[in-house]
């Protein structure tokens, strides 16, 4: 797996939540999960938890990836409907809550949500790693990361508040997919706190790139550029990618797929 490409972990992934999704075509539910988690996806989240597991030698974390990724889209589900960000197409294709309806896709992201943790805790075989990988997980989506993120989302206006929302619907599940492979790795706790800090800069770097792109495409809802200017959004994006590689310094090899990562964010 040395040479494993992010396309060729999409694929292994995809098959493995083929396998773990419920698969009752007569089923409005189970439909509306498929329909969401198998859309094409970019799969940066899970793709971290295997980047960094690998540093340990760590093979085997499709489960433990895949349950990250039903958090992911539990989120986009709930963050497209009317009520929060109201968006009418996700990933190329109508939102949960458009090819469905409202209820059915409130449904399909707790169901996701519910999900994961179900993975997680039948899929983890060492208790403590387990109790480590929960705990990670659901402090990074409640009320002080993803979720609270949303809430400052709906009424951010300055460039403090920006960064904030950035740090706490976006960068922390970055940084607990990271955390999380360390853990199933074994990692010290220095490895872990270098492991989760990488994961903040490069979460905080994806979600300024996807600003920075929508201002370049006329799409200038409120985002980082209009708080702090182009130039000095490219030069903080920058920063942020660089700071991500230096926190790799602490390990000696198997880095390869995470220096990935900063280079594919570096030209998104």
């Amino acid at each position: 797996m040395s040479d494993l490409t992010i396309t060729d972990f999409s694929r292994l992934l995809v098959s493995e939540i083929h396998r773990i999704l419920p698969q009752d075509n007569s089923n409005r539910l189970h439909l509306a999960m498929r329909y969401s988690v198998l859309a094409p996806a970019k799969h940066l989240r899970p793709f971290l938890v295997f980047a960094s597991s690998w540093i340990f030698g760590i093979k085997e974390i499709l489960k433990v990836a895949a349950a990250v990724e039903f958090i992911h889209v539990y989120s986009l589900i709930h963050d497209d409907l009317p009520c929060m960000d109201n968006s009418d197409f996700r990933r190329g294709q109508p939102a949960c809550h458009k090819k469905f309806d409202e209820a059915t896709a409130i449904l399909a992201g707790d169901a996701l949500l519910t999900l994961a943790f179900e993975v997680l805790s039948t899929s983890i075989e060492d208790s403590n790693k387990c109790v480590r990988v929960i705990k990670t997980l659901s402090t990074a989506i409640g009320y002080n990361g993803m979720v609270g993120g949303q809430v400052l989302d709906l009424v951010a206006s300055n460039v403090g508040k920006v960064h904030d929302v950035h740090l706490l619907k976006t960068a922390k599940l970055f940084s607990a997919a990271c955390e999380i492979g360390a853990i199933m790795g074994g990692a010290s706790g220095e490895e872990c706190k270098a492991l989760s800090s990488y994961g903040i800069k490069i979460g905080l770097a994806f979600q300024a790139k996807d600003d920075l792109n929508d201002y370049l495409q006329k799409n200038e809802t409120s985002n980082i550029v209009l708080s702090i200017g182009l130039e000095n959004t490219k030069e903080y994006i920058k920063k942020l990618l660089d700071d991500a590689a230096n926190y790799l310094n602490l390990f000696l090899n198997r880095t390869n797929y995470l220096y990935s990562v900063v280079e594919l964010i570096r030209d998104l």
